[in-house]
């Protein structure tokens, strides 16, 4: 059982509701893809090298001597920043999770809240263009104490995972 949270904290439900989606969607026969968030982490730590390289020659020499070289790490720290934004902005997309089962399906989920209310939203998008938005009220998958019911939460991640497939047969008929 997990650990009881604020239900009316939404960033809580949030966490919670995220940090639950690997383990449901591994229950489905889905391994979770980490290419986005490995892409990120990469671009994270070329921000920090430059940073870290920029900070040491500005303790080791004086500043007439690494002007140049500053100018790079600099220029290098500013073009890296922008591609971080980029990533997270237009390729990530708040995307939450990736994952892929054993037939070849790819489905990546994007969640959020909207409003503060207590309705998680969440879109499951496949590599076939097929979209599914939906939202799911908390108190369907919490109890009052603020424990996370993870068997509900299962079936209601189920029942839409069924209903993506009947679109997708749908319409490629």
């Amino acid at each position: 059982m997990s650990k009881p949270i604020n239900i009316y904290s939404i960033p809580e439900l949030r966490q919670t509701l995220d940090e639950a989606l690997p383990g449901i969607f591994s229950r489905y026969e889905f391994n979770q893809s980490f290419r986005l968030i490995d892409s990120q982490l990469v671009i994270g730590y070329g921000i920090a090298l430059v940073a870290a390289a920029s900070f040491l020659l500005d303790k080791k020499f004086e500043f007439e001597e690494v002007l140049t070289y500053q100018k790079i790490l600099v220029g290098s720290y500013m073009v890296l920043s922008t591609v971080y934004w980029y990533f997270t902005k237009f390729v990530q997309k708040g995307i939450t999770y990736e994952g892929v089962n054993k037939k070849g399906t790819s489905i990546a989920v994007k969640t959020f809240f909207e409003n503060n209310e207590p309705l998680y939203h969440i879109t499951f998008m496949t590599q076939d263009d097929f979209d599914l938005k939906t939202a799911l009220p908390v108190n369907k998958v919490f109890n009052e104490h603020g424990y996370l019911q993870t068997d509900l939460l299962y079936q209601w991640i189920g029942q839409q995972l069924t209903i993506l497939e009947t679109k997708k047969a749908k319409w490629t008929k």
